[in-house]
């Protein structure tokens, strides 16, 4: 073909795009006025861009008919009924440009001076490491804006500003299924969506967009120049119980890389990751608002009575009432944290949290067990099975991670105490030579093996009757009755307590 065929990319005749890239599809634009066929990507034009031209003018063009020509969009406000929601039969039917409670949100006034270290309600950090994590407890959420990724021992698959959401599609695969949720209802999207869908959507201009919708479970762990190159903060990888304890040849829980990418006007409602995991989060793109309450027990009762509102998505979190000891009260010490692309933020677990999106924004983060949270842990698995929460919804194989957590720690006995007190356990040193003697003399090991083994005896009396809870006690690697089993940890506790006392 010659040079003047218009059905050959002009742009790129000494190495056509063809050649370099015979596994993918290749999109075309064609100039409307001498119909001349560009491949889109040699002119460099956004999906968004494609969606709203309404005529091409190709440069030679532009000289004579003028620029390309877009569509026609109108500057009056329209307000648009959810009618899904009518249709569901739903009274609280509603705008659908955002969340009923998105209003409640960002009139929410106790916000978090992101310039203030000494505020009182999050930490704010150059870095977070083992010693910070067991001189605090992590009591409180820790704010690492625009964190230097390499002095908290993380690595992204590259620059932040270059993961957007066509790296993404490229790595994970156009195919691949996204769980893409409606804020507006709170419930997944059926049928499901793959992310050559969502990438188009995220994409496209805001005013297009029929509903508010969100993905925040893409697991890329396995992704490889996504996920296997990430490399996730040091001190969440020292605390890890899964990756400390899981030694079945089988698949282990995948929730450790998660991305989430968000549109303009997203919320999450109130929730608790699941099993009370912690969470690591980084900002790539976009901004995130959180609004959180600490897992007291009177704000999780709390949690729990709005859980199982029949109109939960209609009630705002805040206003929920319960009377304890005789005094009505509401959830208490509940406050806003705003973060910017390049922050890092950590969630301790158990945290009650909703969150709001006020620009499209993409993020990094995952969840973790730790030892030293298991009692908040099991307090959380406990108030998903009294709301209901569907399976999938919940901490994959956590009875059986349950199990083996006690199965190792009780053939490394000194690793329980350092791993649930940090740099105050030395086995090394004497108790009386210890600094932190009364610390040490504390009930932490004492009450965290008590709750394992109780756990663990419920789950076994429930695997008598029930074949899945049966399959997940590991039987082979315990290699003893279970009976058994459990007199050795009982003596073990009886040790912990009489070292106590």
């Amino acid at each position: 073909m010659g040079d003047g065929d218009i059905n050959e990319c002009p742009v790129c005749l000494e190495e056509p795009l063809e050649y370099g890239n015979t596994s993918r599809n290749i999109s075309w634009i064609q100039c409307s006025r001498c119909d001349q066929w560009f491949h889109v990507e040699c002119l460099k034009l956004s999906s968004v861009e494609i969606k709203n031209l309404f005529s091409y003018h190709c440069q030679k063009c532009e000289k004579v008919a003028g620029p390309s020509v877009y569509k026609r969009r109108s500057k009056r406000a329209r307000i648009e009924i959810d009618y899904v929601a009518l249709n569901d039969g739903d009274s609280y039917a509603v705008s659908k440009s955002e969340h009923p409670h998105v209003s409640s949100f960002l009139q929410f006034d106790v916000e978090v001076d992101r310039t203030d270290k000494h505020n009182p309600h999050v930490y704010i950090e150059e870095r977070i490491d083992e010693e910070f994590f067991f001189a605090t407890r992590l009591d409180k959420p820790v704010l690492l804006p625009n964190v230097d990724d390499a002095e908290v021992g993380m690595v992204l698959p590259r620059r932040r500003e270059e993961i957007d959401m066509d790296f993404i599609t490229a790595e994970a695969g156009e195919d691949s299924a996204v769980e893409v949720m409606d804020v507006l209802t709170q419930q997944g999207v059926s049928p499901g969506w793959d992310l050559a869908k969502w990438r188009d959507y995220f994409l496209s201009d805001a005013n297009d967009r029929d509903r508010i919708r969100n993905v925040i479970s893409l697991e890329i762990s396995e992704t490889e120049a996504l996920g296997k190159s990430f490399k996730r903060p040091q001190i969440v990888r020292r605390l890890d119980l899964v990756d400390k304890v899981w030694n079945d040849s089988k698949e282990r829980p995948k929730v450790t890389k998660y991305c989430l990418m968000s549109v303009n006007g997203s919320f999450t409602d109130f929730h608790v990751d699941f099993s009370g995991t912690a969470v690591y989060y980084t900002v790539c793109s976009g901004e995130k608002v959180f609004l959180m309450y600490p897992p007291t027990d009177e704000n999780l009762a709390l949690y729990t009575e709005w859980c199982l509102k029949p109109d939960q998505n209609y009630v705002w979190f805040p206003d929920t009432s319960k009377r304890f000891r005789g005094v009505a009260k509401k959830p208490s010490n509940g406050f806003k944290v705003n973060l910017h692309p390049g922050d890092l933020f950590m969630i301790p677990s158990g945290w009650i949290h909703a969150v709001y999106t006020p620009s499209d924004s993409i993020v990094i983060g995952g969840n973790y067990l730790t030892l030293s949270d298991l009692q908040m842990h099991l307090k959380i698995n406990d108030i998903e099975k009294q709301t209901n929460v569907p399976t999938k919804f919940r901490f994959p194989m956590f009875n059986k991670v349950l199990w083996l957590t006690s199965w190792y720690y009780f053939n490394h006995k000194d690793e329980f105490f350092s791993d649930l007190m940090g740099p105050l356990y030395n086995k090394n040193v004497k108790m009386e030579d210890k600094s932190n003697k009364k610390e040490l003399e504390s009930s932490i090991p004492y009450d965290t093996l008590k709750a394992l083994i109780d756990k663990l005896k419920a789950h076994n009396e429930l695997a008598k009757t029930n074949n899945k809870a049966r399959n997940s006690i590991p039987t082979r690697l315990i290699q003893k009755p279970v009976s058994v089993f459990f007199d050795e940890l009982d003596q073990w506790l009886n040790e912990i307590e009489q070292e106590k006392s």
